[in-house]
């Protein structure tokens, strides 16, 4: 038994036979079924499974299909069983049942011909259930809380992966469909995009290809977590113009140089908060060798004899107390 799991129940001695699977019976909580009946609540599964014990004595409680055995009174067709149900579980999702299929039924469901489950059970007025009386196959189910066939005893252990998979997919902008081959390729294009931020800010970078992961076996939390956290960043940034702003305003105020200028807006572009932390621990610095330099008042027109500078870059010189030609330098 499952440490997550409540008490099992078995409902006979017999040993089950190989064509067993666990299936959902019963949703927890509340629940209402498809058709408007309810609402229901499971309230106290153990209660549940041994008023069901005691109802069903040493008889195993039937699966049939579409319900006939409740059926088979009124329009005199037999009524076959699909399995047995030979035990009963308590889990957080609800109560499960161990049922041993028939020869018959198992194809069915292997084949995804029958790929749901529909219990019939017995309930106070307030709508409290009180024990299970039977199940059948359906392809119409009443309550579709249930976990499908195709998805019960299989693929129970991987659930928790399917769950994390995908809010993956969510995060990555990414349908809930995706398979892990297509998130995995997702998650290294965003490794390879903060591979390119972090040799413009200067933070280590990460590689998702590093830890050779294997799809078809899991997915690799710790890489996807800071895959995550680095996506998150990279939708920080800003609009170009918003981006051209900011830049001026810290140029103009004395805290960047002007050929940091076009490094600056492409930065804030991607992670506004990024620049703005560069400028709060260098800014002050920036602010001095501006001040510094202003003291030294270059002529307009001194050292600017190329001519290959603009009015506005002429201006910006004059303003800042940089040389036109130490200008020059600096942007090619």
């Amino acid at each position: 038994m499952n440490a997550s799991q409540g008490p099992t129940l078995a409902l006979m001695s017999e040993q089950a036979g190989d064509r067993t699977a666990w299936v959902h019976l019963i949703p927890a909580g509340t629940f209402t079924g498809v058709d408007g009946r309810g609402p229901y609540k499971l309230t106290d599964a153990s209660a549940v499974m041994t008023a069901t014990r005691e109802k069903s004595g040493r008889s195993k409680i039937v699966i049939d299909y579409e319900h006939q055995s409740l059926n088979t009174k009124n329009n005199g067709h037999p009524a076959p069983a699909a399995g047995w149900i030979v035990g009963l579980e308590d889990r957080k999702d609800g109560i499960w049942g161990l049922v041993e299929w028939t020869e018959r039924a198992a194809a069915h469901v292997a084949n995804k011909e029958y790929r749901y489950i529909s219990p019939v059970f017995a309930h106070s007025k307030e709508g409290d259930v009180l024990s299970l009386h039977n199940a059948a196959l359906t392809n119409i189910p009443n309550l579709d809380q249930l976990v499908a066939l195709n998805r019960a005893e299989p693929s129970m252990e991987n659930e928790h992966v399917n769950a994390k998979l995908k809010a993956a997919a969510k995060l990555l902008g990414l349908p809930d469909t995706a398979s892990q081959a297509e998130i995995l390729a997702k998650l290294n294009e965003l490794s390879s995009v903060a591979s390119e931020l972090a040799g413009l800010t200067g933070e280590p970078a990460f590689s998702i290809n590093s830890a050779n992961p294997d799809p078809t076996r899991f997915v690799p939390i710790g890489d996807f977590e800071r895959v995550v956290a680095e996506g998150n960043k990279l939708r920080q940034g800003i609009t170009k113009k918003d981006a051209e702003e900011h830049v001026a305003a810290h140029v103009r105020n004395g805290k960047l140089l002007p050929f940091l200028k076009d490094w600056a807006v492409d930065l804030c572009m991607v992670n506004k908060g990024q620049f703005d932390g560069f400028i709060s621990r260098v800014g002050p610095g920036f602010k001095d060798i501006a001040t510094a330099s202003h003291a030294r008042a270059f002529p307009p027109d001194a050292d600017n004899r190329r001519g290959d500078l603009t009015s506005e870059e002429l201006a910006i010189c004059t303003n800042m107390g940089i040389s036109p030609d130490d200008f020059s330098k600096a942007r090619s």
